[in-house]
């Protein structure tokens, strides 16, 4: 583990894995501890805020690494709801070395915001040694472990989760209908999306939740107009774990348009 970083709010290090998996990849994670009352953001803030983001490019004997997010939680001041992670949070960090035979400096340069009774862009410099040979660290190699269960299971050939995505209405009205499987007794499914790159949308309203259904809504504004298609990347939130697919929805003319 890396010393810790203080910043207002809270302090940030690097963990790492004792051993690389069986491909040869090596997963570390970036903790943050967060004081009472405060929180920052997951990769896409919501309605308001600054999306936590990291820069490797100052790395050593670093092919590729990889930041991924467990799933967040949707928190409302009143005015905006965002997506955050509160107390604690270790964000994985899959790690492809460019040599297995020589060590490795994984040097991460953040960028994220940080809130409580105001919100403030944090910045933090860590860093971390991944020898070429290393000790066994139960707590560092549980940290990681933990963090890695908890990102969403991506798609991949598992069927859809959303049988039925549509974009509906014109002008201030137009919205996303959303509609996704569910456990038969799940009663508050979570979903969050992120459209397009530059996108700066809202948080899905869940509508209802009725035998394996549930179905959201969620305005169009600040999604791009210009487009017949819209990529959307979608995260499903059950009692079973947590899911993510990327979607390609078709998006009709306005009529101004036609």
């Amino acid at each position: 583990m890396s010393e810790w970083v203080i910043v207002q709010g809270g302090a940030v290090r690097l963990i790492r894995a004792s051993e690389p998996t069986p491909d040869g990849l090596y997963r570390g994670g970036i903790e943050f501890r967060l004081e009472d009352g405060w929180h920052t953001y997951w990769r896409y803030p919501g309605e308001a805020g600054i999306p936590t983001e990291a820069s490797f490019v100052n790395s050593v004997n670093i092919a590729s690494a990889e930041l991924m997010f467990p799933a967040p939680k949707a928190y409302s001041d009143g005015f905006s709801t965002s997506l955050i992670y509160s107390e604690k949070v270790v964000l994985p960090v899959l790690i492809k070395r460019m040599d297995d035979g020589r060590p490795t400096i994984l040097n991460a340069n953040l960028t994220f915001g940080i809130c409580k009774d105001i919100c403030i862009p944090g910045q933090a410099e860590v860093s971390l040694v991944f020898p070429a040979a290393t000790m066994k660290d139960e707590i560092a190699d549980k940290l990681v472990n933990d963090a890695f269960a908890q990102v969403p299971i991506a798609q991949g050939d598992l069927p859809s989760q959303f049988p039925e995505i549509k974009v509906v209405g014109e002008g201030k009205e137009r919205q996303l209908e959303i509609s996704a499987k569910v456990p038969a007794k799940e009663k508050a499914p979570e979903l969050f999306v992120e459209g397009p790159a530059g996108s700066y949308h809202g948080v899905p309203k869940l509508t209802s939740v009725k035998k394996g259904k549930a179905h959201w809504t969620l305005p169009y504004i600040g999604l791009p107009e210009d487009v017949s298609e819209l990529e959307l990347r979608l995260t499903l939130v059950t009692k079973d774990g947590a899911f993510e697919e990327t979607q390609n929805v078709s998006v009709p003319q306005t009529t101004a348009s036609n």
